[in-house]
């Protein structure tokens, strides 16, 4: 009996050590893996780093902390842990256990309000000022009176600009502090501020009106001057200037000029001269509807001026240049008399 028992053992040894050999080798882990898998247990460990992939066992600890039947529990919970991360500055996180707090759906109404203001304070250090103030109303439709949620609320308010919002949360909490001086103070800014506010309003209202007189006394010189551009032709006095009709008449060149108007009402206008041999172009930002196209020829390749870098041949001689127009809409071109005024041409009939 006990011979067959050292057989039988032998024969277990052996079939161990030949699963083993099948086996890949353990790795072998430092002091320092060991101290840390340690940490990382939630049995040793201090905090949990919810940035990192959490171990089995915290997933299940944290289970085991939300799968509650008291809602009001379970919110609170989720109060608890969107604090923490609140004060860890893991604002993200924060805003993510406050909602699943406020999605409990807890019949505590203060409890609410403090998560909806607790989430509005993480919304707010992201600068979603918008999101926040919203939770900050929430807040209020849950306890009128919540002071953190209206104190956040004029925070808001500032943030965003929106001096007449501001005014009343202030008059708000100074219903139930008529002497915090911190409030008192923020609503005598905001006043400050919406005063200011309006001036810069108004002053954008009279210069906008003015640029619009000048744009539509533009248009009825062009008009006048029986030169013909998309759109004008159905504009009427009363109407106010599309951006679309005044694209027309600007230049589409990175140095954006528009058309403008000088002390003898004459039209100076953007003129791309384009020399599609060389793909080069010259750009004249203000061209005098009186000047000639010889002028400019002149200027730009006379006796006395030295030739553009690209005309290696020196063929561009103000003699030999001819001048085209191109009409888009039929993609064709059309010659231009060299001595005609940029005012002449614009008359054409194309």
């Amino acid at each position: 009996m006990d011979e067959d028992l050292d057989i039988f053992i032998e024969e277990m040894k052996a079939k161990h050590k030949e699963k083993m050999k099948n086996q890949p080798p353990k790795e072998e882990k430092s002091i320092d893996q060991i101290i840390e898998e340690l940490e990382r247990h939630p049995a040793f460990a201090e905090e949990i780093d919810l940035s990192k992939p959490l171990t089995t066992e915290v997933e299940g600890l944290m289970a085991l902390k939300y799968e509650c039947d008291d809602p009001t529990a379970r919110a609170d919970n989720y109060r608890e842990d969107g604090n923490d991360n609140f004060k860890k500055k893991l604002y993200r996180i924060a805003i993510a256990n406050y909602t699943e707090g406020i999605t409990s759906n807890s019949p505590d109404r203060q409890l609410n309000a403090v998560l909806y203001t607790n989430r509005a304070a993480a919304q707010f250090r992201l600068g979603n000022y918008r999101s926040a103030f919203n939770d900050c109303i929430f807040a209020r439709k849950y306890k009128v009176d919540h002071m953190k949620a209206i104190l956040k609320g004029i925070n808001c308010c500032l943030e965003m600009k929106k001096y007449d919002h501001c005014i009343k949360w202030c008059d708000a909490a100074l219903l139930m502090d008529p002497d915090d001086k911190d409030v008192l103070d923020t609503r005598s800014k905001a006043e400050r501020l919406k005063k200011l506010k309006e001036l810069e309003n108004r002053k954008q209202a009279v210069k906008e009106r003015k640029e619009e007189a000048e744009e539509k006394k533009l248009i009825e010189l062009i008009q006048k001057k029986g030169v013909k551009i998309a759109g004008l032709d159905k504009l009427k006095k009363e109407t106010k200037l599309s951006p679309l009709v005044l694209a027309n008449i600007e230049s589409h060149h990175p140095a954006g000029a528009k058309v403008k108007v000088d002390e003898e009402n004459n039209l100076l206008w953007p003129v791309l001269f384009f020399y599609p041999e060389y793909s080069q172009t010259d750009f004249i930002e203000a061209f005098n509807e009186t000047n000639t196209f010889a002028d400019h020829i002149l200027h730009m390749f006379g006796e006395e001026v030295q030739p553009p870098s690209w005309d290696t041949d020196n063929k561009y001689k103000p003699e030999s240049i001819q001048i085209f127009f191109e009409n888009r809409e039929e993609e064709k071109i059309y010659p231009v008399d060299i001595n005609s005024t940029l005012a002449k041409t614009m008359l054409h009939k194309k």
